[in-house]
C-alpha cells in the first residue's frame, strides 16, 4: 500500500494504519515529541484535548499509526468549510525511527485529504525547521507573513487542489479539476 493509494487503513512498511480510538489519543498524548508537545501549547491546548477534539466532529476524519500495536501517530483533517480543512498530526519520537514508512505514505494521506477539500491548512512555528522542510515536501506552500498565536510567532501553510483556467464569457478564472 506504500504510495500513490491511502484507503484510510492497512499496512504500509512497518505502521499499521488505523481509524483512530480514544485509548490511541490516552496513550499518545504523554508520549509526544517535544516539538509537538510545544505546538500543542503554542495552540492553546494541551495534548489530551488536541488529540481528543478528532472525536467531538463526526466529520472529522483521523487516523493512528500503530507500530508494533503502540500508537506512534494521530493525524487527520478538522473541517473548517465545505471546502477547507485544518490538517494536523501528532506523534512520538518513534516515527523517526522508521523515516522511509513515513516519507512513503505522507504525500498519499496528503492527496486523500486533499481529495476532499480544495484547501487543506494550518500554522507551524517559525523555528520549526524540519517541519517546515516536510511540509514543503508534500507540497504545501508556507506563507512569509508571520502570524502571532497566543504569543507566539507561526507560519500559515496551505495547498490547494490542482486547478485548471477556463474561459467563461471572456473572462479567465480558476476552476476545480
Amino acid at each position: 500500500m506504500i504510495g500513490s493509494d491511502f484507503t484510510g487503513v492497512g499496512k504500509y512498511g512497518d505502521a499499521y494504519i488505523v481509524k483512530a480510538k480514544p485509548i490511541h489519543a490516552e496513550t499518545l498524548q504523554h508520549q509526544l515529541r517535544p516539538s509537538d508537545a510545544r505546538e500543542c501549547m503554542i495552540a492553546g491546548v494541551t495534548p489530551w484535548r488536541a488529540l481528543m477534539s478528532a472525536f467531538g466532529d463526526k466529520q472529522h476524519e483521523t487516523y493512528t499509526a500503530l507500530v508494533n500495536d503502540q500508537p506512534v501517530m494521530m493525524f487527520g483533517v478538522v473541517p473548517e468549510h465545505e471546502l477547507v480543512g485544518s490538517i494536523w498530526m501528532l506523534c512520538n519520537d518513534v516515527v523517526d525511527k522508521y523515516p522511509k514508512t513515513f516519507l512513503k505514505f505522507s504525500p498519499a494521506i496528503v492527496e486523500h485529504f486533499q481529495s476532499k477539500y480544495f484547501l487543506l491548512q494550518n500554522v507551524c512555528p517559525v523555528d520549526h525547521y524540519k517541519t517546515l522542510t516536510w511540509l514543503g515536501y508534500l507540497g504545501f506552500m508556507i506563507q512569509p507573513k508571520i502570524i502571532n498565536q497566543n504569543g507566539y510567532d507561526v507560519l500559515r501553510f496551505v495547498r490547494c487542489q490542482e486547478t485548471e483556467y477556463v474561459n467563461m464569457y471572456g473572462y479567465t478564472q480558476p476552476g476545480i479539476s
